[in-house]
């Protein structure tokens, strides 16, 4: 290959090369969207996590996946956890007896995985969890799903409109079933930068009764106790200025 050619094809290869990054970085995370494995248990989310006007239990997911909101990966209950209560409940049951072997064997189940993102990206849990982000918001109604699936495509353009465009926590109460409940400490439109609130959230009146609410306190759905009541202006979603907003540099995901 003559100079003249050498130096014509470095163009042709940086374009390759800028192409091949922006595929990766749009085509979307090591999983596909829409996957949703054969478990070997089936554990039916909707029994454990529904709530309990739709036949479930109302569990909080954080109570099964107890990283969530102190470590990087939110991981998997230990076979203990399980079967602390179905040592006793539902124990002739062919898939809890498949998790009893499981115990028995001092052996965890091998879950087949189905989030994750790239190597080169770095999702913490606890950060979102602490914000107050709820788990349906990026893993769908998983409440609902008979079979858990990837509900989003975890790409970087998915999850840069997030940090972009702001978290709504109103809409992210409403896709973990707590359509009527507002965020704990719900200003309830209250101005983008009125002094103790961040992003329409109270940070420093505890126990302050936001617009329309009865009480102080809050009752999640699905735990057996009367919802509080809450004014139609209280559901709206949140304005664009008082959404929760996070850095989108570079840094904050390739560390």
């Amino acid at each position: 290959m003559t100079q003249r050619r050498k130096w014509t094809a470095i163009p042709g290869l940086l374009a390759l090369g800028v192409g091949a990054v922006v595929l990766s970085a749009y085509s979307g995370a090591s999983s596909s969207q829409g996957r949703g494995p054969e478990q070997p248990i089936n554990f039916p989310h909707p029994k454990h996590a529904g709530a309990v006007k739709d036949g479930g239990l109302g569990m909080n997911c954080l109570y099964c996946h107890n990283t969530g909101g102190k470590s990087l990966d939110v991981g998997m209950p230990a076979v203990s956890t399980c079967m602390g209560c179905h040592a006793a409940v539902a124990a002739a049951k062919p898939e809890i007896q498949k998790l009893a072997k499981y115990y028995a064997d001092k052996k965890p189940v091998p879950w087949e995985r189905i989030h994750k993102v790239p190597d080169y990206v770095h999702f913490p849990h606890v950060r979102h969890v602490n914000a107050g982000v709820t788990c349906q918001t990026c893993h769908g109604q998983v409440q609902k799903m008979d079979r858990v699936y990837q509900y989003a495509s975890l790409n970087m353009g998915w999850c840069v409109n997030c940090h972009v465009n702001g978290y709504d926590p109103k809409e992210g109460q409403k896709a973990a079933g707590y359509d009527a409940v507002p965020p704990a400490n719900y200003a309830g439109g209250a101005p983008y930068g009125t002094p103790g609130t961040r992003a329409g959230i109270s940070t420093t009146a505890a126990g302050m009764t936001p617009p329309g609410m009865t009480s102080p306190g809050m009752t999640p759905p699905g735990m057996g106790l009367p919802r509080d009541t809450v004014s139609a202006s209280a559901l709206n979603a949140t304005p664009s200025a008082e959404r929760r907003r996070a850095r989108y540099d570079c840094a904050s995901c390739h560390y």
